[in-house]
């Protein structure tokens, strides 16, 4: 079984399908596709982050939500298929002082084997970089890329990981730094439609 090891819209990179948010053009660029062939996993990520002071108090602290549907990550997923990749981060408890933050979460493994669909959300991705500025008390929806394995793939992994994503928090004058509460990282890997045993459109497991 695949090792577990897992994972923001308006600028995209050449290898993306130029559609913000899922419009009917890109609807109808999708007519002729082939079926949709996963083997799903269960692995996630969902980084926690917090900030502290020099003394080590507790300033405070937040969690990256992420998910997958359907969740390829700790599983395999066939050229042409497609998943989509939800992310929102949320400071729970904002530190004293602190103005906004800006999130990242760096894509580049997953786009080496997917090209993007669309972007929808609050969330902008410029290259391989999703991002999206916090400003609590407002919390941030949802930012869902829709991803299309690309034909030519197969054996090849993407990874997420903890050191994939970044934060900038704007206190008063100056950025202050946080520290990352939990580390890993999740993976799939694509393989060959006639090795999941998929003929008609399928999610296997």
């Amino acid at each position: 079984m695949l090792a577990t090891a897992m994972l923001l819209g308006t600028s995209l990179p050449a290898n993306a399908a130029a559609a913000q948010g899922p419009p009917a053009a890109a609807a109808q660029a999708m007519a002729v596709r082939e079926p949709e062939c996963v083997w799903p996993g269960n692995a996630w990520l969902n980084p926690q982050f917090y900030w502290r002071n020099v003394i080590g108090a507790r300033l405070g602290e937040g969690v990256i939500h992420e998910s997958s549907s359907p969740n390829p990550f700790g599983g395999w997923i066939a050229p042409g298929s497609t998943f989509t990749f939800r992310w929102r981060p949320e400071t729970t408890r904002n530190p004293i002082g602190a103005q906004y933050h800006i999130h990242r979460v760096n894509l580049a493994s997953v786009m080496a084997v997917a090209d993007v669909e669309w972007v929808a959300g609050p969330g902008t991705l410029t290259g391989t970089t999703l991002s999206a500025q916090e400003t609590p008390p407002q919390k941030l929806g949802d930012t869902v890329v829709k991803f299309r394995i690309r034909p030519g793939t197969e054996g090849r992994t993407a990874t997420l990981s903890s050191a994939d994503h970044s934060l900038t928090t704007r206190w008063l004058f100056a950025n202050i730094n946080n520290l990352w509460e939990n580390f890993g990282s999740i993976s799939f890997t694509v393989a060959s439609r006639a090795s999941l045993g998929c003929g008609s459109s399928s999610v296997l497991g």
